[in-house]
Formats: structure tokens, sequence, C-alpha cells
């Protein structure tokens, strides 16, 4: 079994961008980590077909806030829209039917709270973030817990 996130990068990124577990390129996280119990069958395109009939999400920076068990991880969160939460609720539903199990269901659906977390590249409030594409990431890439890697991004439609 192989664990996923899907995420919108706010720094542009290509396919294939390995990097540290611990210093993600600054993004949204639109599902966090997901399990396919067995291989996805067609997954890029159900992916693919989703994202081609998406018009861009454009939404606002909120406040900051700290969340985790200890309060512990520095977010900027997004003011959630209707059109934000459709969104994550379509990727939900695709990934579902593909026997997903999701790490934290908890924070997923109605408990989904869009949010990038502050490193040295930030968003502050206020600032405008435009959700026109969506990247499957590896979160083992070679089975290596250390590493993330970028599969495949998916634009949108008139992005």
């Amino acid at each position: 079994m192989q664990k996923y996130v899907i995420a919108k990068f706010l720094e542009p990124i290509t396919d294939g961008t390995e990097f540290d577990a611990n210093h993600w390129p600054l993004h949204v996280t639109l599902v966090s980590n997901f399990v396919l119990e067995r291989k996805a069958v067609g997954l890029f395109e159900q992916l693919a077909e989703l994202a081609a009939r998406k018009e861009p999400v454009t939404v606002i920076a909120g406040d900051d806030e700290y969340f985790g068990p200890q309060h512990q991880v520095h977010v900027t969160t997004l003011v959630m829209t209707s059109e934000l939460q459709a969104l994550h609720n379509e990727i939900i539903t695709l990934l579902k039917r593909d026997s997903a199990v999701l790490d934290a269901p908890r924070y997923q659906e109605a408990g989904y709270r869009a949010h990038a977390t502050v490193q040295a590249e930030r968003l502050r409030k206020g600032d405008l973030v435009v959700i026109d594409e969506l990247t499957l990431v590896d979160m083992f890439p070679n089975d290596d817990i250390g590493r993330r890697r970028t599969m495949k991004t998916f634009k949108f439609h008139s992005a």
C-alpha cells in the first residue's frame, strides 16, 4: 500500500520533483494522507477528468493559527468558500470510489480546513490564492519515509 496527498503548490513545481519530508514547498493540502488498499486503476485519468471540468477557485488567506495535537504547527488558514469545500468533497468522493483509506477522516469533508503551513515562504492574511490545479504527491517514493515526490499535476479547465 502506498500513501499519497493531493495538494496545490503555490510556487511552480514540476512532476517528479523530490523534496525532504520536513521541507515541503509552499502548498495548500486539498486532501491529506490517504492509502489506496488496491492499485487504483486509472487514478491519473480520473484526476485529469475531474480537473478538466473544474474552474479555478479563488480564496483569501485568513488568520494564523496553530494546528496539531500540541498546537505546534503554525499555519495560515484559508477562508473556506463553498467552491473550495465542493472541490475537496469531489476529490474525496473520487478517492473513496477507489477504496481510499484516509489517515485522519475527521479532518476531511465537513472537518476540512484549508491552510498553508508557515515557513520561509508563507501566506499573509488577505493574500489571494488561486486553486487552478492539483498535484498528486507520493509520500514514500522508493520506500523512503523521509522524502516526497510530485507524481503528476492536473490543471483545471481554464488554467
